[in-house]
């Protein structure tokens, strides 16, 4: 079946090899046959087009996934329902308008291995999208899951009556001047009954010259034809058990002087033929139900000039327009240049250095274990990251100078890097993975072992990270850092740990695009590996020390301060409470979000001095359109040992309430007093607070600013101290505006039993 009527819209699938198509090409030719051949160990642009129902509603949008299967000539679909889906991942098409042809121009690659003459089946099934997915969740995981499975003929036949999910693409594109067609097909059967089915296995076909000879044969026996002239609903009866599972092979003989007509085609099918209950005195009648056919279809341009549609004649043809950088450029063997294959030339897009220095040439020559763009900076966060990585320390590899490994019992800051060739808000979307190094050869084991944030429920999640390139050829770094959290050592055969880095393009069309590891094998020699990654600019690699020892205990919790609530200026005090914890131990508290030059949130280790301890920061300067950020606790027991009703907790306060547009309930909740100590926790101040002198910019920047005035960014005296120069102390200052009063805006809480 080239296509099915489904409940959104008729979808048919197009195969275009390595050309591509405007969509408007594929909507004014709906009603054509659109087809090159598949070809094997070569990557093949299908495309798929439908037509809208009278009932998709404002703003729907449908999802296609397409999966490959070798031949079928029934397409059970336990078949091909747990098969992977091809790359590079389910395509997005608006389909709100009614009764419209509605075509998308990104194609999915389908790379089909040589089969010997076998040829491959496509099955593509749509879904809604939902309206909302979880951030934490993928696309792909949030559709709807593919049919289930045909227990036998009944549920089969059920199946293509009222599925309207599914469409199969079972076609062969045939040279018609080829002296002999010989194409082969699977036929399984499927059935929980005990006793034989009748099938028939025929021959359907359109506009082929009366000379044409047709034949069928299969390993078995059990089908089976004598080359006979080729005429419509040829065939032959045949009784099949559940179970049956044999290769039918079809060939078909045109006669030397009769021409065959570009869309001709032949159809072997199968159908079951079901007798019918007759009434007295009347002749039974059956039922016949077509359950699959391959199709094979006769077009004379697209087998003869097949070749300046491959993957290598269409990069010829870009690589001749080029005239200057990209004229350098190597025209590779076939195979597209995109964000998840290998390349030898330019890269488009994101692309990692695997070393200092290099430039935007693939493959890479030199080492690929230690790229200069995956960057650990130790076991806090860097609010200079744009600085110390990016513009003129670019070419620096700061993890190299400041000897950073990666500790246990901590978390570990790591920021990524690197080049974009596009501007125009063009979206890259990153992955890390902290990989044992016995298993760096396998990646398809790597997704044991992602970095991971944490949800507002302490669960971990896969973390990602993005970057928007607004300008070509930008070097850049990502804002907030990935945080590896308390790696556990290596576990045996690894004596080191590979932070494997990756990226993607996601898009309006495919925004849940595959990841480069999703869509690579296993290998077999480091040489292999080694080799993949010399050709891949979206992916890259670097070993790193593992340091043992660190915290005992880490907690972690999520901050969220609303946009548009809190203004630029405000001061914020994040505060730490010990509870029943040993006197001697230590404790570090860090926050990480997106780099605010200036900011620092946290205190460094700080030995517990009191039983019941209070310890924590003041910040100012952060954007009003909002921050969220992710804080980590570690106790240190310093060689003591915790009551059993030690907890910890931790309190957001500022020092004035929201703004007057807010219902201030939703926000501040009772005021509360800070202790006395509270003068000696660093204060930070970010470059958005407009106080802010001395910005970068070589002027004032806080000119005619009524409000508290700071003349640097980082650290700096906090404003509601007061010092006492004569007693060498510091003492809240009271009265006035100071902290006297402050706003508790929300907390979180950790409880710990030790045995």
């Amino acid at each position: 079946m080239f296509g099915l009527c489904l409940g959104t819209s008729l979808f048919r699938l197009s195969i275009h090899f390595g050309n591509k198509v405007d969509p408007a090409v594929l909507i004014s030719e709906y009603d054509l046959f659109m087809s090159l051949p598949l070809q094997p160990s070569e990557t093949n642009n299908v495309f798929f087009r439908g037509q809208t129902t009278s009932s998709v509603t404002a703003g729907s949008k449908t999802a296609v996934v397409l999966r490959a299967v070798p031949s079928e000539l029934i397409l059970w679909p336990q078949i091909w329902n747990q098969v992977k889906p091809t790359g590079p991942g389910p395509l997005v098409i608006d389909t709100s308008t009614p009764n419209s042809v509605v075509a998308l121009g990104t194609p999915f690659a389908f790379k089909p291995p040589n089969m010997g003459g076998f040829n491959t089946t496509l099955i593509a099934t749509q879904s809604p999208v939902p309206d909302v997915v979880n951030s934490k969740t993928r696309l792909r995981d949030a559709l709807q899951a593919p049919p289930a499975n045909a227990n036998n003929w009944q549920d089969m036949v059920d199946f293509i009556n009222n599925d309207t999910s599914t469409v199969f693409y079972n076609v062969v594109v045939a040279d018609p001047n080829a002296p002999v067609i010989s194409v082969s097909t699977r036929l399984r059967v499927i059935d929980d009954g005990t006793s034989p089915l009748n099938f028939l296995i025929t021959l359907a076909t359109s506009t082929m010259p009366a000379g044409t000879s047709v034949s069928m044969s299969s390993p078995s026996g059990m089908i089976n034809l004598d080359k006979v002239a080729l005429t419509d609903d040829i065939g032959v009866h045949v009784s099949l058990s559940g179970g049956f599972d044999d290769i039918i092979t079809l060939n078909i003989f045109p006669a030397a002087e009769d021409t065959i007509e570009t869309f001709a085609w032949v159809s072997l099918q199968a159908s079951i033929v079901v007798p019918q209950t007759a009434r007295r005195g009347l002749i039974p009648i059956s039922e016949v139900f077509l359950l699959g056919s391959l199709n094979v279809v006769f077009h004379d341009d697209a087998t003869t000039n097949l070749r300046f549609s491959s993957p290598s004649a269409n990069q010829l043809k870009e690589h001749l327009k080029v005239k200057k950088a990209e004229a350098q450029a190597v025209v590779a063997k076939e195979g597209t240049v995109g964000t998840t294959d290998i390349i030898s030339g330019i890269a488009t897009g994101w692309w990692f250095r695997d070393d200092i220095g290099n430039i935007n040439l693939f493959p890479r020559p030199n080492t690929l274990s230690h790229s200069p763009d995956i960057q650990p900076v130790g076991t806090v966060p860097r609010s200079d990251s744009q600085t110390i990585l990016g513009g003129s320390n670019a070419n620096i590899d700061w993890c190299d100078a400041n000897a950073v490994a990666v500790s246990e019992g901590a978390p570990n800051y790591i920021y990524l890097r690197g080049n974009c060739t596009l501007g125009s808000n063009y979206v890259t979307e990153f992955r890390l993975f902290c990989v044992p190094n016995a298993l760096l050869l396998y990646p398809s084991s790597y997704a044991q072992f992602p970095v991971t944030d944490v949800d507002d429920d302490g669960d971990p999640f896969v973390a990602t990270r993005t970057i928007t390139s607004t300008s070509a050829n930008s070097f850049n770094v990502i804002l907030t850092a990935f945080d590896l959290l308390n790696p556990l050592p290596p576990p045996s055969g690894s004596d080191h740990y590979c932070l494997i880095a990756e990226s993607r393009n996601p898009t309006a069309a495919n925004p849940d695009p595959d990841w480069p590891h999703e869509e690579t094998g296993t290998f077999a020699s480091v040489a292999g590996y080694a080799k993949w990654i010399a050709y891949s600019p979206d992916f890259s690699w670097r070993n790193i020390t593992y340091r043992a020892g660190g915290a005992h205990l880490i907690c972690t919790a999520v901050l969220d301060i609303p946009p548009v609530v809190f203004p630029s200026a405000t001061v914020w005090t994040l505060e730490v409470d010990a509870e029943n914890a040993p006197v001697g131990s230590a404790w570090a508290l860090t926050g990480n979000g997106p780099s605010i030059p200036g900011v620092t949130i946290g205190f460094s280790q700080t030995a517990i001095t009191s039983t019941n301890e209070t310890q924590g920061c003041h910040f100012t300067g952060l954007p009003s359109s909002g921050y969220t950020l992710s804080i980590v606790l570690e106790w240190f027991s310093q060689g003591t040992v915790p009551d059993a009703s030690m907890n910890f907790s931790f309190i957001l306060f500022n020092t004035s309430p929201p703004v007057t547009n807010v219902n201030t309930n939703d926000y501040a909740k009772s005021p509360s007093i800070l202790p006395d100590n509270a003068v000696n926790w660093p204060f930070t101040v970010g470059i958005y607070h407009p106080g802010v002198e001395n910005k970068g910019e070589g002027k004032k920047s806080n000119k005619g600013y009524l409000g508290r005035r700071y003349k640097e960014i980082g650290p700096n005296q906090w404003p509601y101290a007061r010092s006492d120069k004569a007693k060498n102390s510091k003492s809240i200052r009271l009265p006035g505006p100071g902290p006297e009063v402050i706003y508790s805006i929300g907390g979180d809480h950790w409880n710990f039993k030790f045995t």
